[in-house]
């Protein structure tokens, strides 16, 4: 039922608050239902009609003027056209079994899975509050009328929104609904949210609801009637030109009190961590409030940051902050100040934290002006008040993200097809040597090595187990230090006379203090807690490199027995792969990995890891994997979102308390400053910011002892694949022949990827 409802009002001259108190509603039902007229109970129609003197019959044939969906093109046909390529490239390829060796090098099968993630689209994510209309702003943007709106909390499961033509054959419906055990889980529990999951059609069909049409989704993706259904998820089709450059992903709204760990919460928390881009919807009236302050420096910290990609990204580009509702009741005159007095309420909470950190990250600068850019308005009757939405969302999913997103795999292209060929030769030079008659000297120092290898084993495992320990040490006086020096600061903090102070410092007026103190301090602390992880992960760095060094310096021992002749050509020599054996180790299984995450890091370039399946997991983590950002910059913007949906919490509630609370005396400030103070000292701030720094360590220390275990594991592995090469009997030979024969097939393979730069990637 498509009836242009608020049409009708403006025409006759008639206010929301006027119809409202005509019809017996709340003027924000009136607002929510002009959105979606679809929606109204027929009675109420008919009712809401005759008061503009219109038949039914006649406003359901009258036509309405609405916005055009925005087209971005189809920006990666080419790079899907290479892709598929790409795939007949490897199916052509002779097949090869894995390589029974200490550390497994990449296979074409491998190489197969990562095109998967190649062709994945960018993730625009819809959040804010409940009633801001994020439904009603993403059909506008698709053309389409297919997701549920309405007033009160509608969207009670996240909701993918993909193109048509990224329908699995075997699924031939427009909706598949399902519950929440469909998603892999970590080892605490926590959601892992993968899209590739929803192309498997085993997983889908095990843990699916409901599957059909798009009235599936107004029954049990909406709060209502279906409540008892345990629905979480729920992905849809549709032939909407937008999602040929993204896939759309619609969360439930964020509630107005502080409920914080409600299940519609715990999803858009999970959810939106797995955004590319991000569309952050607050109504106009109330633009941007205290809670919103608080969600908005969790998200932007976590958001990739795709501008150390292109140089010629925008700032900020990819956050997009939207004044919702913004009617016709609210002029042209006074729509301007709300944006302006939202991002300067913003930067000014921001600014010496997630905004600082962004900058450090980016290296540009960012200014006031800079984030007012990223403020936008909606009213999908009102063109001039959504074009600049849809104009700049046009050209980032069009033109920029594009870039980026295809000069990555760009670049992690090149570095596969170049590490894995330089792995390959290594690896064929060794076992050439080796077994053939060319190159006594080089076999017989082989021999020499492994005995001096064998020889050194008594004094280095109690070496190794030292080490070990004083890691797990570290770990735990880090911890420590972590937690003693956060306590300090809270407690320097979070007295009357200091928070009184920043009272007076930042804000002008009551209003702007009680909306957004809690805001500012929860960024201190989580800025504060930033620091001291980064400061303390990058200490342990030194300790895990000790540990490892145990048995390069093993490995070293070798080759100095061998002679330094040949020492000094270590061609002749099978290499034990140190880093790559204990990056699968902290990287297998679903798990978090602390601070270990710096120290991979830091190894720089990750090429030569890239296609193996169980360093998925931790280069996701990196940003490396399915995010736009890579290195320290994707580290830091997930350890900085530790606190998450606890962080959240805490300062929702204190931000709620304090919007309710008058202020009366001769100093406010000070009458602010002991209540925020003795909230936050109830909510146990500083207690539940202990806990997630005893998770992160205790994180730390669990992926350190995979890993370690993992290449202790290997290392013998290593031993007694040289005993088999050093001295190999007829049926060793033989199977080091076949060996070398895959070896030479994958050094090939690798070698002749078709792959062309694209011309705009330097």
């Amino acid at each position: 039922m498509n009836i242009d409802l608020r049409g009708y009002r403006q025409k006759v001259g008639m206010g929301q608050v006027q119809v409202a108190n005509m019809l017996g509603i709340s003027d924000g039902e009136v607002s929510l239902y002009e959105q979606a007229p679809e929606t109204v109970p027929m009675g109420l129609l008919v009712k809401w009609l005759q008061i503009f003197r219109v038949d039914i019959a006649t406003a359901m044939s009258a036509p309405i003027q609405s916005l055009k969906a925005i087209d971005p093109g189809n920006p990666y046909a080419e790079l899907y056209h290479r892709l598929n390529l790409l795939n007949q490239y490897v199916d052509e390829a002779p097949p090869v079994d894995a390589l029974n060796l200490p550390t497994q090098p990449a296979t074409p099968n491998d190489f197969k899975r990562r095109l998967k993630l190649y062709k994945q689209k960018p993730n625009v994510v819809f959040t804010g509050g409940f009633d801001a209309g994020k439904s009603h702003m993403a059909n506008a943007l698709l053309g389409s009328k297919n997701l549920p709106v309405g007033y009160q909390p509608a969207t009670r499961v996240i909701t993918f929104i993909r193109h048509i033509e990224d329908r699995p054959e075997w699924f031939k419906g427009d909706v598949l609904i399902f519950d929440e055990d469909f998603w892999l889980k970590d080892e605490k529990g926590k959601l892992i949210i993968d899209l590739l999951l929803l192309d498997d059609q085993e997983r889908c069909e095990k843990y699916s609801i409901q599957a059909g049409s798009f009235n599936i989704l107004q029954k049990y993706g909406v709060h209502g009637e279906y409540e008892e259904i345990t629905a979480h998820a729920a992905v849809v089709y549709m032939n909407a030109p937008l999602l040929k450059a993204c896939n759309l992903i619609d969360l439930p709204g964020y509630s107005d009190q502080p409920d914080e760990v409600s299940k519609d919460v715990e999803k858009a928390n999970s959810a939106a961590q797995i955004a590319d881009v991000l569309l952050y919807a607050s109504p106009a009236k109330g633009h941007i409030n205290g809670q919103d302050m608080i969600r908005l420096g969790s998200l932007l910290r976590s958001l990739p940051a795709p501008e150390n990609e292109s140089s010629n990204f925008p700032t900020l580009g990819n956050f997009f902050i939207v004044a919702t509702h913004a009617d016709p009741s609210i002029s042209d005159e006074q729509l301007k100040p709300i944006s302006d007095k939202a991002a300067k309420r913003l930067y000014n909470n921001l600014s010496e934290t997630v905004i600082e950190r962004r900058r450090e990250q980016t290296n540009r600068t960012i200014t006031e002006a800079d984030l007012r850019q990223r403020f936008f308005t909606f009213w999908s009757e009102r063109p001039d008040r959504c074009q600049r939405l849809f104009n700049e969302l046009t050209k980032i999913l069009g033109e920029f993200l594009p870039q980026v997103c295809i000069c990555r795999i760009d670049r992690e292209m090149k570095a596969i097809k170049e590490d894995n060929t330089k792995k390959y030769l290594s690896l064929i030079e060794v076992y050439k040597t080796i077994f053939t008659d060319t190159d006594i000297e080089a076999k017989n120092a082989q021999q020499v090595q492994l005995e001096a290898l064998e020889t050194n084993e008594v004094a280095r495992q109690p070496e190794t187990q030292q080490k070990r320990d004083k890691v797990l040490k570290r770990i735990d006086e880090l911890k420590q230090d972590t937690k003693s020096s956060f306590q300090l600061y809270v407690q320097q903090l979070l007295t009357v006379d200091v928070v009184e102070q920043i009272i007076r410092k930042k804000y002008k007026d009551k209003k702007e203090a009680k909306e957004c103190l809690a805001g500012y301090l929860v960024e201190q602390f989580q800025n504060q807690l930033e620091n001291l992880i980064i400061a303390n992960s990058e200490k342990l760095k030194t300790e895990i490199d000790s540990f490892l060094e145990a048995y390069k310096e093993a490995e070293f021992r070798g080759y100095k027995a061998a002679g330094d002749q040949n020492y000094k050509n270590k061609d002749f020599y099978f290499k034990f792969d140190t880093n790559g054996s204990f990056l699968a180790g902290i990287a297998a299984g679903a798990s978090a990995f602390g601070a270990l995450s710096f120290w991979a890091a830091s190894l720089g370039n990750l090429g030569g890891y890239i296609l193996i399946a169980k360093f998925v997991s931790l280069l996701s983590y990196l940003g490396i994997g399915f995010g736009l950002t890579g290195g320290t910059a994707g580290v830091m913007s997930l350890v900085a979102a530790i606190g998450g949906p606890i962080v959240l919490g805490i300062g929702v509630s204190v931000a709620i308390g304090l919007a309710v609370w008058g202020l009366f005396g001769e100093s406010w400030q000070k009458r602010l400053a002991k209540k925020v103070v003795t909230d936050f000292e109830k909510q146990g701030a500083c207690i539940q910011f202990l806990k997630v720094i005893d998770e992160f360590w205790q994180d730390t220390a669990n992926a350190f002892g995979k890993g370690a275990d993992a290449v202790e594991t290997d290392w013998n592995k290593y031993l007694e694949h040289l005993r088999e090469i050093s001295y190999p009997e007829t049926e060793s030979k033989e199977h080091i022949e076949q060996i070398l024969n895959k070896l030479e097939i994958l050094r090939d393979f690798f070698a002749a990827i078709p792959w062309l730069n694209f011309n705009f990637c330097s």
